[in-house]
């Protein structure tokens, strides 16, 4: 008697346990308890799930460590080739802008003629001020030509040989160019300053000199042709007891850059020197 009542007793307890699993599953108190139970468990079955992958990926690509270092230098290769030549064609296409500057200035002037030359070796010094290009007598460059750029004015040929011309540039501290004021229209001499800049100077005293004024040369004295520019202007010195104005000149070429020049052949300059004797015997008699 006391199995079969232990028999029942369990019966029971099953049955009772099976009745109330069908009525969590079909209320949803079973599923809160699964969660529940499963939460601090997820952890654990993802890192179980991530280590299953990563031993099924390195089983499945069976690549070795020096294969990925080797495909890593190659990339590094790779990536330092692209940066050079993104660096070559920055250089190419400011070049190429260069070029089309310098030849809209030739197409505006086509009585003159021109050669292009890269720089090939500089001096920016305090005291010399000047570049040396590779194109020289072969080429028809001469003394006394100037050169430019697409912003202006660089200088003037000094010295030249078969392959190679040496040129002042015009903030050199023994340059002195014949300019004008575009605005004012007043003249003086635009000279090269030990610090780097330019500076006009003597402008006649009436002359109305205002910041932002372009300087261009005025083509006196026959050592430069008209009209090319040289700077801007950035500030005005004018005394009432001094016979003359000065004013600080900004150049609009960048000299310590400079990687193409344009010199005008067909320029010759004039000298003056020749009339010297003449001008002093004609003062000498007004005297």
């Amino acid at each position: 008697m006391r199995r079969e009542n232990r028999w029942l007793v369990t019966f029971g307890i099953l049955l009772i346990v099976t009745i109330l699993i069908i009525a969590g599953s079909q209320s949803g108190v079973l599923r809160i308890i699964q969660t529940a139970i499963m939460a601090p468990l997820k952890p654990a079955a993802g890192l179980l799930t991530d280590g299953a992958g990563a031993a099924q990926e390195l089983t499945e690509d069976p690549l070795e460590y020096a294969d990925l270092e080797e495909r890593a230098l190659e990339l590094e290769r790779l990536v330092a080739e692209m940066q050079v030549e993104i660096v070559r064609l920055r250089e190419i296409e400011q070049d190429y802008y260069r070029l089309s500057d310098i030849l809209n200035y030739a197409s505006e002037n086509t009585d003159q003629n021109f050669v292009t030359a890269d720089v090939i070796a500089r001096d920016t010094s305090s005291y010399l001020r000047w570049v040396i290009i590779n194109r020289g007598t072969r080429d028809g460059v001469q003394v006394g030509n100037p050169a430019i750029s697409d912003l202006g004015l660089v200088g003037r040929v000094e010295s030249v040989a078969a392959n190679a011309a040496w040129i002042r540039l015009t903030n050199d501290p023994e340059s002195a160019i014949n300019a004008r004021l575009q605005t004012a229209r007043a003249e003086g001499t635009v000279t090269g300053q030990l610090q780097g800049g330019l500076r006009m100077e003597l402008i006649p005293q009436e002359a109305l000199v205002e910041p932002g004024d372009l300087v261009l040369t005025s083509g006196l004295g026959g050592t430069f042709p008209a009209n090319i520019v040289i700077g801007q202007v950035t500030s005005v010195r004018r005394q009432q007891a001094d016979l003359f104005q000065s004013a600080e000149i900004r150049p609009t070429v960048d000299y310590d850059n400079l990687r193409i020049v344009s010199i005008i052949t067909s320029f010759e300059p004039v000298d003056l020197a020749t009339f010297d004797e003449v001008i002093e015997s004609e003062g000498g008699t007004g005297q």
